[in-house]
């Protein structure tokens, strides 16, 4: 009796788990697309993508360390402070834990800030969750890694 009770656990957690699949896949796929117009974004100025991806609350950590909110963020594009001509990722994941979902990847960054170039890779983290049927950005944190030797 308890074997069969345990084979109907395993049957019910694997079905859940199958299931679950292409739902989680279509999730990675809507994210993948947001990071695609988010990088879009960067590298043509046009923030108007920007004004959906980030939530209103974000909280943006610069591979410098300075944190900014999505105003900053936003006003350093349309000001022209900011311009990235090249954000190159690799390495991407994406991983949902449970109504959060976290992009990660490194990415080779070439940008303009305040006049000056600068040319770099980082490590980068952008967490979503959905809101009123929309993924956005919440927090973002990239983190320069070592230039190569």
């Amino acid at each position: 009796m308890m074997r069969s009770y345990l084979h109907v656990i395993c049957a019910a957690f694997f079905f859940a788990l199958i299931s679950s699949a292409p739902a989680r896949a279509a999730i990675a796929d809507d994210i993948k697309a947001s990071e695609d117009d988010r990088i879009g974004a960067y590298l043509s100025g046009n923030v108007a993508p920007l004004q959906k991806i980030f939530a209103d609350e974000l909280e943006y950590v610069h591979s410098s360390g300075i944190s900014d909110t999505k105003a900053k963020v936003i006003e350093s594009f349309t000001s022209g402070d900011l311009k990235i001509s090249k954000f190159d990722r690799e390495g991407e994941k994406i991983q949902q834990i449970g109504s959060v979902v976290v992009a990660t990847a490194v990415a080779h960054v070439e940008l303009t800030a305040k006049g000056k170039e600068a040319k770099f890779s980082l490590r980068y983290a952008a967490v979503y969750a959905k809101r009123a049927g929309v993924w956005q950005i919440f927090f973002y944190q990239g983190t320069r890694l070592p230039k190569a030797e």
